[in-house]
């Protein structure tokens, strides 16, 4: 067999090797699901997290005629559930749920046995979550530009609570400090439930977290909302001026949630689920219950989410940096 020969075969078999993947991609894709996927919270049953996950994909098995099983794997800040998956098998059988502090654990731990910006790739954001600013009732301060006056004021007592070290609270009363220049010291508290007590008895002087969290203590008196991190008004708090109406347009923002896949996931696997994860977003009922949890549904495409993701890394890894904060 002459070497020109013997290319001219290798080169068709090549050919043809190449035809049938590509056959057997869209075989794949359309063939999908053919068995349960299993999506992962790496957070508790019964949080925000969770409740999302589990309505979202009720909808979304029901669009892709399958089953999808919740599995939630709680610990270190969202980093076990997540290696997990960032270690399955990339076939779209297993997939992930992440909050915020996906982005942000980076730049919180050295040395994270996975990579969450390069071992995941995005699928679908669900949606924003905004946070809502409030201060104790005990104190003074009615509205930010009082809490900035006040806080100048008492450098000792202005202090902010949060869910955790690390946190979304966490980072953007980190953040806050940083843009109106008010030195504010931080108080962290294993989840939002330990923390009201304190800040309902003025211990504490603020918090961000969930219009759904903090708007009942509002109303009831116990805390005034001082600001949104949201880009307009929300409708369960349409009294409350939004950071940027407040002078502080480098505040909106706050925390969100969507579906990632492990990266080497086939496009068309993951063309696919995002393509069916906006439907179900698109859904009234399920926009309304989102809104009503506090989450301002966003959807988009799998590049539109890993962009977002690569931008919040960077955003908060300068929060991070200018605070000084490190965690094992």
């Amino acid at each position: 067999m002459t070497s020109t020969y013997r290319r001219k075969i290798l080169s068709a078999v090549a050919a043809a090797a190449v035809t049938l993947a590509g056959a057997g991609a869209a075989f794949a894709q359309d063939n999908y699901p053919s068995k349960p996927i299993r999506v992962v919270v790496p957070y508790t049953p019964g949080g925000v997290s969770d409740t999302v996950t589990r309505l979202v994909m009720q909808k979304l098995a029901e669009r892709l005629k399958g089953t999808i099983i919740v599995d939630n794997q709680a610990g270190a800040n969202g980093q076990i559930g997540s290696s997990n998956v960032a270690r399955s098998t990339p076939d779209g059988y297993t997939l992930l749920v992440v909050v915020a502090a996906h982005a942000i654990n980076p730049s919180l731990y050295p040395k994270m046995t996975y990579s969450p910006l390069q071992d995941l790739r995005g699928v679908s954001e669900f949606g924003a979550i905004p946070l809502l600013m409030v201060s104790s009732a005990q104190l003074p301060p009615k509205n930010l530009k009082e809490f900035v006056a006040w806080a100048k004021a008492n450098p000792q007592t202005a202090n902010f609570a949060s869910s955790g070290a690390g946190s979304g609270a966490h980072l953007v009363g980190e953040l806050f400090s940083q843009t109106t220049g008010v030195p504010m010291q931080h108080v962290a508290y294993k989840g939002i439930a330990p923390a009201l007590p304190d800040l309902f008895a003025g211990q504490v002087a603020m918090i961000f977290d969930s219009v759904q969290t903090m708007m009942p203590q509002v109303k009831a008196g116990k805390l005034h909302a001082l600001a949104m991190t949201s880009a307009k008004r929300w409708p369960a708090a349409p009294d409350v001026p939004t950071m940027a109406e407040a002078g502080y347009p480098g505040m909106t923002g706050g925390s969100w949630i969507g579906l990632l896949a492990p990266a080497k996931t086939p496009k068309e696997i993951v063309a696919k689920l995002s393509a069916e994860t906006q439907k179900v977003l698109d859904m009234p009922d399920v926009r309304e219950k989102l809104i009503e949890y506090g989450i301002d549904p966003v959807g988009g495409t799998p590049e539109q989410f890993d962009a977002f993701i690569q931008s919040e890394a960077k955003r908060w890894a300068d929060v991070v940096k200018k605070a000084d904060i490190r965690l094992e």
